[in-house]
């Protein structure tokens, strides 16, 4: 009898610093990710936009590029096959990196891809993070391997250093010979594949650049390299020189965990503070934090008119939207307008300011992008672009379901303690 109370007492105690320890853990991890900048005005000068691009690009921490070419692509249909195309026609370089590959047949066609330009000269790196990539088939690794292709893992698990596998690399980036890259939300596998059409066809925005901006995006990619492996990639082959290739003027968010705030809250603060006239985000994971409610909340009340569309029922991560729908009285008390996607799960991360600013990338509107995440991300000044993205968002719109505040008075109280529960943990979902 004295073992067994001995024994009890001792997992009861160790259950007491297991959670003691989490609850820590979870506040100092929120603390961290809620350390943003007061967010305030930033001027959006409709008949000045060089000035309000450099103004982003200052927030970014990188230039503003002009002359370059970009193509919006919507769901896999239209996603994967440019980027197979341009793998298959590398000559020297293909650059890789992504948060999701899993296991299927366009994870199994991209290894593939891989693999021959390999075996025939091309210098393939592929960089896979260790938990969005955990499903895929390891005979895929082994077969570009073999090939030739150089694969490394991001952020493998070890006990000495939880805080790095903490930190994701959930950036997608596709760079070709130095010259054409591919940023955007898309991961690889089969759920991507498809035209957003159903639940088992996810919706996604992709987008393809060439011009003087891919250097920045190569950019990015040497440092997610550098981070993996150690090696600094510094041959000036990977950085071509770059001719204009079109007229829009972008800003390429290259996006660390950093200890005070990061480019990519910064980027996403300066595009809702400088909002005049309306705001369209499409965003998976949208929970935000209080100053971030608080800035959507104010943009409102300064005339813009601030719609959100996020995933509904078919969300790939429930808890996320437990999470987010904490957030929702606070948004609909301030006036804006929240819908719920009810045809797919809805992953794009896309961004539009006045119909004329377009940000496409791989950053969620949540802590763990903002404070935790490698991200990557484009921000575009471009008319046509951007309102060809806003026709997109009303399209979107058609198959989903506004949320208002008599929706929240009828839920349950259980049910939005969860939230409440959920939302706690936010910087970990």
């Amino acid at each position: 009898m004295t073992i067994i109370v001995v024994l009890l007492g001792g997992l009861a105690l160790a259950l007491v610093v297991a959670v003691g320890v989490t609850l820590y853990v979870t506040v100092s991890i929120n603390a961290r990710a809620n350390r943003q900048d007061t967010i305030v005005s930033v001027p959006f000068a409709a008949d000045a936009p060089e000035e309000f691009m450099r103004t982003l690009a200052a927030a970014a921490g990188q230039g503003m590029l002009a002359g370059n070419g970009v193509e919006i692509y919507q769901n896999g249909c239209t996603i994967f096959p440019p980027m197979l195309d341009a793998i298959r026609n590398a000559r020297a370089t293909v650059h890789f990196a992504t948060f999701v590959y899993e296991a299927g047949h366009i994870p199994d066609e991209f290894g593939e891809a891989f693999s021959d330009a390999a075996r025939r000269g091309v210098e393939v790196r592929v960089v896979l993070d260790s938990n969005g990539a955990r499903k895929i088939r390891p005979g895929v690794v082994d077969r570009m391997r073999n090939a030739g292709c150089n694969v490394q893992w991001f952020g493998r698990p070890r006990w000495y250093d939880w805080e790095k596998y903490n930190r994701r690399m959930h950036r997608k980036l596709l760079v070709v010979d130095g010259v054409v890259a591919f940023t955007g939300g898309v991961g690889i596998a089969d759920q991507w594949d498809g035209n957003g059409d159903g639940p088992r066809h996810w919706r996604d925005t992709h987008a393809k650049v060439t011009g003087p901006a891919v250097a920045a995006l190569q950019a990015a990619f040497v440092d997610t390299w550098n981070d993996a492996t150690g090696e600094l990639l510094l041959d000036d082959s990977y950085f071509p020189e770059l001719s204009p290739t079109g007229d829009i003027q972008m800003c390429v968010v290259q996006s660390n965990p950093a200890s005070a705030t990061s480019a990519a809250q910064r980027v996403m603060a300066a595009l809702v503070a400088g909002a005049r006239h309306s705001l369209a985000i499409t965003n998976a994971y949208f929970v935000p934090t209080p100053p971030f409610i608080a800035a959507l909340t104010e943009a409102r009340k300064r005339g813009v008119r601030v719609r959100i569309l996020t995933p509904g029922p078919f969300h790939n991560k429930p808890s996320v939207r437990r999470a987010s729908r904490y957030t929702w009285r606070a948004l609909l008390d301030g006036g804006v307008e929240l819908f719920e996607h009810q045809q797919t799960m809805v992953h794009a991360k896309v961004l539009i300011v006045d119909d004329v600013v377009l940000s496409v990338g791989s950053i969620n509107f949540d802590p763990r992008s903002f404070a935790l995440n490698a991200e990557c991300g484009v921000v575009m000044l471009d008319a046509e672009l951007a309102g060809g993205a806003a026709r997109q968002f009303e399209h979107d719109l058609l198959s989903a379901r506004q949320t208002t505040l008599a929706d929240i008075a009828r839920r349950p109280f259980l049910s939005r303690a969860i939230d409440g529960v959920a939302y706690f943990f936010r910087a970990q979902l």
